[in-house]
């Protein structure tokens, strides 16, 4: 089936001047989507993914004078989703939780020891900070495929860009954090 043409920018900026048929518009376009981006985002089912999705949209249309989209329309709307998903991982605390030692049958010998352990989860944390300083769609790239197991054709389904893309997204973070992080191996 074709798609119908839809020009992101004109919408964008009626619905910026506040026209609810744009906004009306926009929703219609992307909402399907973003639900099931949250979906797959969060572990289990849950009625959680409707309420991100539409607090998104509802923020987005009051905050939309102060809106700043530097991507994608598109893009923009699924990191906002994204986010709110990690948010509510936060409210939770379930995203990130490092164990506090590592469990004695699965730990490897070298972390056994406290200053090793210690190095262990500074490395962690330094990586993390590292790929917080990526480019917002290249991080959400790089997430979804690392952190959350997708594979390049489910992350260009989701993110409605080509597998190159995917591709090369993952390639330049890869690069970027092997560069800026010493210990692992360069590309």
């Amino acid at each position: 089936m074709a798609r119908l043409s839809f020009d992101e920018n004109k919408y964008l900026q009626l619905f910026i001047s506040g026209n609810e048929e744009a906004f009306d518009a926009i929703f219609k376009r992307y909402y399907e989507g973003l639900l099931n981006f949250a979906k797959v985002l969060l572990p289990y089912p849950t009625d959680e993914a409707e309420d991100i999705v539409a607090e998104m949209f509802c923020h987005l249309w009051q905050h939309r004078s102060q809106l700043t989209i530097s991507n994608t329309l598109g893009a923009y709307l699924y990191v906002a989703v994204k986010n709110r998903v990690y948010d509510y991982y936060r409210r939770k605390k379930l995203l990130f939780d490092l164990p506090e030692a590592a469990p004695e049958e699965n730990a490897v010998a070298g972390y056994q020891q406290p200053d090793h352990l210690l190095m262990y989860k500074d490395m962690v944390v330094h990586i993390r900070q590292l790929i917080e300083q990526l480019p917002p769609q290249m991080r959400l790239v790089f997430r979804l495929h690392r952190d959350e197991g997708f594979s390049y054709d489910q992350i260009a389904g989701l993110l409605n860009i080509s597998v190159n893309s995917v591709k090369t997204h993952m390639f330049r973070a890869l690069r970027i954090l092997k560069e800026a992080y010493a210990i692992l191996p360069k590309c």
